[in-house]
Order: C-alpha cells, then structure tokens, then sequence
C-alpha cells in the first residue's frame, strides 16, 4: 500500500509540474544580420515578405527600436546581458575571437575577453534556472567568452524539437543570409527594367550598381523571408504558435556604407516584430526601446527576475525609456570612437575622435560594389552632402540634429542659438550615462 501511495504522489507531483510547465510562455528570437527598415511593415515593399508581413498581422509592430552599437558582437553581448557594451568592455569589434590566440592585426593589441568590473549574467541563465530549455542556433558572437551555463545547446543543429517532452524554452535561431558580405558574394541578375525602375535613398547618388547591391539585398531579404517561414511552420506543426512569443529583429542597421558602422540612425535603427503571447488590439508601437531592454522583457514576461543589475528596463505591457544611447569605437582597423543620445526629436552625438571621418577605410567593406563608387565619386568630388560629411577627415566635437525633420541626419544645428537649450538637456543625459558607463570614454589600450 505504502509503494502504490509513493507511486501517486509522484505521478501527480509529475503531472503538475508538466501542466505548470505548459503554461509558461515560450519564446523564439528570430534574428536576421545588418538591416535596417527594409520591410513592408515599415512602408517599403521592393522584398516579397509573406511570412515576415503575417508576423506583423499576429504581432506589433515596433518603430523606434535600437542597438547599442551599429555592428554586431557589441550588440550582441547587449542582448545577451541586457547591458551595454562600454559597461562591461565590449564595444571593441572583433577584440574576442573564440581560441585565437596573439595580437589582432587589426589594432597590435592581444585578442582579449572583456573583463566586467560590475557582476554581469547572460540572462539564458536565469531561463535555464527556471527549468527553461534554451537553445541556439547557432552564432553567438558576444565579443566575450560565452558563459558555461547560457545554452543548453548552441549549435547548427540546435532547436527547440531537441528539449524534453514539454518543457518551455527559449530558442534563438540567426540568419546570415542577410548579412553585409551577401550583397558582393551572391551574384544575383538583375533586369534593365528592374535597375531603371528603382529608387535610391535620396542620400545616395543615382548609380546602376549600387542599385544593383540594393536590389541584391532585397533578393537576400526574401531568402531570410523564406527561411523564417520554415521556422514558424515548425512551430505551428508543433502546436506551438500561439503558446511563444515572437521576436523578429536584426542586429543593427543596414549593409551599406552610411549604415552600418554608423552611429546615425541608419546604423543602430532596426526592425523589430513581436507576436506576444495573447493578441493585442495594438498594431504598431512608437516607444523608444533599446537591445538592453530585451533581456529584462523576456525575464518579465516569464515573471522572473535577474539577481543581478541590469541597465536595461523591461518593455512587457509598460515601457519607461526616455532616451537611446549607443556608441561606435573599433571597426576592424578604424577607429572612430563616438557616443550619442536620442529621444522621441533630438539626437545628439559626441565624437571623441574629431580626427577621423567615418567613411575611412575598412578593406572589408571595400568589396562591396558601392563603397567603390563612392570612393571613386568622392576623388571626383561629385558626392552629395551626406556622404560629403560621411567622408570628411575631421568632425565638430558635437552634432545636434531634428531627427523629425532630418532623418538622415545632414543638418548639424549645434550652431544653431534656439537649441541650445535642448543641446544643454542632451549633453547632461549623455554625459551621466558615459560616466555611469566603466569603459565609457577611454581607448581600447587604456582598457586593456
């Protein structure tokens, strides 16, 4: 008698466990590589999107969502611990190489993992602690030694199909076929008629192949559509679709010269989607939300929380961010250290090295068909002015602009006597975040 009473207590010990696991929320990031609002939910329909444009049916649209660094292991390592980078030293691009050894070529100075002088957690930790399954497929790329504990399994072959009978997880699946180096890698035809008939940012100069790589980084973006599609029918397979909560968002901005890189918004803007759990009546999303906010989002909508400090603030059901803050330092061998501060109008950007223009050259980039006209036409001085300041060698201490009338940044009214007041409001915000920041202003070598 005493082992069948044993027996039913473990079973429905067993059973409630398995219902309460049920009903925690699961989660999929859905994470596709350097884009900026190329989409029909964002107005701009040159990619044919069928599953991306369903997600935003089920889901919300964000419209101010940003990184914290406008490449992507910076920005990487923010969404990981909800911090960022010149916090906990990741700012650097390319300053960790998992097992490599010596000196970076790019800057003389050894490979290193950042050293946090502050107690950090990648917050899959935390999931993980909560009987969470988390998974990762399959590029992490936090500029940082990955913890231990972070991923039940990260992997090509990781996915949520690989956890144990019900148990919730968390699962993150990253495109590449998006990424920068897809526009000069995939030769992809493009018709006469579809050249002609397209339009370029009015930022850019009216030239055959760059819209070539614009039209290759649409084709590239019906790849990633068709990919995320598989995904999704995996979960809807499983029964799964209206149990997780969605997120589908890129890295940082744009593959192009005067994106990505860039500490304007076309470098750290970015699409963001989420289908939550239970259907909202709201469609689109307004509020400012910066990568640091994702962890704590993800760790409110499973009602956990961190035992350690993050600077990110949840945006599940409430949102409390006034301003964005990111940053650029190391690109490869370019250095161009800046720091800036956004809210809903006004950014302000504070560039530490005035001596040096952000359209220097990086070897990488210069495989891309653009960046070689650009180049030729900056020799020719037949650039308009965006990229007349993207390529000038030296920069004002500071830069104001009206993000609401200048999207693209051109117009600098830090000069301008009636915004000295919003440029004073600014300057002290950002200011208090770099000194709350360990690594905020100082060099690579300095840190190291």
């Amino acid at each position: 008698m005493a082992i069948l009473k044993n027996i039913i207590v473990c079973f429905f010990t067993l059973l409630f466990f398995e219902l309460h696991a049920q009903e925690k929320p699961n989660f999929l990031w859905l994470v596709c590589e350097d884009q900026s609002l190329f989409f029909s939910a964002y107005g701009d329909s040159n990619a044919y999107t069928p599953n991306i444009n369903q997600l935003a049916k089920d889901g919300v649209v964000y419209e101010n969502c940003f990184s914290t660094s406008p490449v992507c292991a910076p920005s990487r390592s923010s969404l990981i611990t909800g911090m960022y980078p010149t916090s906990i030293g990741t700012q650097n691009m390319r300053a960790y190489k998992k097992g490599k050894q010596g000196n970076n070529l790019h800057n003389n100075l050894p490979f290193y993992s950042p050293v946090p002088k502050r107690r950090v957690q990648f917050f899959t930790e935390i999931l993980r602690a909560d009987s969470y399954y988390c998974s990762n497929n399959s590029k992490e790329d936090y500029n940082m030694q990955c913890s231990p504990l972070a991923w039940d399994e990260s992997s090509p072959k990781a996915h949520w199909r690989n956890r144990e009978g019900k148990q919730p997880f968390f699962s993150v699946f990253n495109f590449s076929s998006s990424h920068e180096s897809s526009v000069w890698k995939k030769e992809i035809g493009h018709s006469s008629h579809d050249i002609n008939k397209f339009n370029l940012p009015s930022i850019f100069p009216d030239n055959n192949l760059i819209k070539r790589d614009f039209l290759t980084n649409y084709k590239n973006i019906e790849k990633l559509d068709e990919q995320i599609g598989v995904i999704i029918q995996q979960l809807k397979e499983d029964g799964l679709y209206e149990n997780t909560i969605i997120f589908f968002f890129s890295d940082h901005g744009g593959p192009f010269p005067g994106y990505k890189r860039s500490i304007h918004d076309l470098g750290i803007q970015c699409p963001f989607i989420a289908k939550w759990k239970k259907e909202t009546s709201e469609k689109r999303n307004s509020q400012m939300i910066s990568f640091v906010d994702f962890a704590p989002t993800v760790l409110a909508a499973a009602n956990l929380k961190s035992d350690y400090e993050m600077e990110g603030v949840s945006f599940y059901k409430t949102n409390q961010r006034n301003y964005i803050f990111a940053g650029t330092d190391r690109f490869d061998q370019l250095k161009t250290q800046s720091r800036c501060i956004r809210n809903a109008q006004y950014k302000l950007i504070l560039n530490l090295d005035t001596n040096q223009c952000s359209g220097g050259e990086i070897l990488y980039r210069n495989q891309m068909a653009t960046t070689q006209v650009l180049n030729n036409l900056k020799d020719k001085k037949q650039l308009g002015l965006y990229f007349k300041n993207w390529f000038t060698k030296t920069k004002t201490r500071y830069e104001l602009y009206d993000i609401n009338k200048d999207p693209f940044e051109v117009e600098n009214l830090i000069d301008e006597t009636e915004f000295k007041e919003i440029f004073l409001i600014l300057k002290k915000e950002l200011d208090n975040w770099i000194s709350s920041s360990d690594y905020g202003a100082i060099s690579e070598k300095s840190m190291l």
